[in-house]
């Protein structure tokens, strides 16, 4: 007989702590089918206990406390930041569902009529998470097809609304721009050439969300950008970006490559920023373009909108970025004064090339790669050197959510098993799925994380 792995331990102790919820709460239905009672502002809210002590999103809670009134609309339950769902309350015991990764340890908070008070324990909350394969075997050589014989050896990823994959690649032989779409299980170029051919060179892809309009950089070709529209089936059309001759000119001819462009929901605009550190504020439609902002040298591994904050622009550098203090770093830069007294910033401990969780300005990383945010403001990371994929929560927390630190392989299942090798890309969709462009085993891997 097998033994049994720890994330089934966890997850009959899930079902164990559900059945007393239940348990408890068809107790207390008497209780709650009587007469409404308002909550009395003149009196404290009470916080006594609850239960469990810890558990994963979308498990059942109970909150034991006094003066929580009967009316479930009027209560707000927090769990740090991260907004639980009241389903109803006696008026001494709410009925709650935990949140999707509130943070580590999160308080419990619970806020009514403009009254906020916090359990003294923290909840001990457990990311489940489960990884899958979605496409490709191994092989390198670009191959479309259904999702079970295609072969992918994606660098960079980035999804639209409608559930849309896209991959660029620049290895294998070949180099171009691909579709990947689950339902359909199809995975189909949209733009292919050999490397003698130097038809678009991609790295980083942006996607409008509201209008599905995906855009690449063609990074040695500083003026040009590559269009997909869906409108028109994704047919790749080249785009000349109208610099003033004085930027086009301050743009180093040397340090010309532009690895990226992103859209940014904020203003609208796309940006991209070239090697010698100038990042350029482009008009979508009529291509005009203006640097903004001058940085620190490098190449780039990642860059990203967080869409909790849409006027942040997030990157990570390369280990020949100078001044060394941004090398192998996730930086930010606020859009909204751009050349102002913030500036650029790295956000991470200094170092690179290592390993450690915790609060983000101690954490290190290894040639972090792509980066992408989920819709709660929540940063995954391509940890490229440690094989995993790591977490930078709203409130700045960094926790490894799948993989094994150090250890490269390939394996699917729940984050103590799951392995990667040297995973490169990321993208997140409107579920909070991460998508993961496992670049050393050549295949698309999908991370569900509850």
């Amino acid at each position: 007989m097998n033994k049994p792995t720890i994330g089934r331990l966890r997850l009959l102790c899930y079902s164990l702590s559900t059945l007393l919820i239940f348990f408890f709460l068809s107790c207390r239905d008497d209780e709650e089918r009587g007469e409404q009672t308002p909550h009395n502002p003149a009196n404290p809210i009470v916080l006594t206990s609850f239960y469990p002590l810890e558990g994963g999103a979308r498990e059942k809670i109970l909150l034991d406390g006094e003066n929580f009134g009967t009316d479930a609309s009027k209560i707000k339950v927090y769990f740090n930041n991260a907004k639980a769902s009241v389903i109803s309350s006696s008026g001494e015991r709410i009925y709650a569902i935990v949140p999707r990764l509130p943070g580590a340890n999160p308080k419990i908070s619970v806020v009514i009529d403009g009254d906020s008070v916090i359990y003294k324990d923290a909840f001990t909350y457990h990311t489940q998470a489960q990884v899958s394969t979605v496409t490709g075997n191994g092989e390198t050589e670009f191959k479309p097809g259904a999702l079970s014989a295609a072969q992918v050896y994606g660098k960079y990823l980035e999804l639209d609304a409608e559930g849309n994959i896209f991959m660029s690649w620049r290895d294998g032989g070949t180099f171009g721009v691909a579709r990947i779409n689950e339902k359909q299980n199809l995975v189909t170029p949209l733009i292919e050439a050999i490397k003698d051919e130097l038809v678009l060179y991609a790295n980083g892809l942006t996607v409008d969300r509201a209008t599905g309009m995906l855009t690449a950089a063609h990074e040695s070709v500083k003026e040009v950008l590559f269009t997909f529209d869906p409108r028109e089936a994704w047919y790749p059309r080249q785009r000349n970006i109208k610099f003033s001759k004085s930027d086009l000119t301050s743009i180093v001819d040397a340090d010309r490559y532009n690895n990226f462009v992103t859209f940014c929901p904020y203003d609208g605009y796309l940006y991209t920023r070239f090697r010698d550190g100038k990042i350029a504020k482009i008009h979508p439609e009529t291509l005009e373009a203006t640097i903004v902002h001058q940085g620190p040298y490098g190449s780039q591994y990642g860059q990203a909108i967080n869409p909790a904050k849409p006027w942040l622009l997030y990157m990570t550098l390369h280990s020949n970025a100078t001044p060394t203090e941004f090398k192998q770093g996730i930086s930010v830069l606020d859009l909204r004064d751009p050349d102002g007294s913030g500036g650029f910033k790295r956000l991470n401990a200094p170092g690179g090339s290592g390993f450690r969780d915790g609060p983000l300005e101690d954490a290190l990383f290894n040639y972090p790669k792509d980066i992408k945010f989920d819709n709660d403001g929540n940063m995954f990371v391509a940890d490229y050197g440690n094989h995993c994929i790591r977490m930078v929560s709203a409130d700045n927390i960094v926790t490894t959510v799948a993989g094994q630190p150090g250890n490269a392989g390939y394996e699917d299942g729940g984050p103590v098993e799951s392995m990667f090798k040297n995973p490169w890309g990321v993208a997140v969709n409107e579920q909070g799925d991460i998508y993961i462009a496992d670049w050393g085993n050549a295949r698309i891997r999908k991370l569900v994380i509850e």
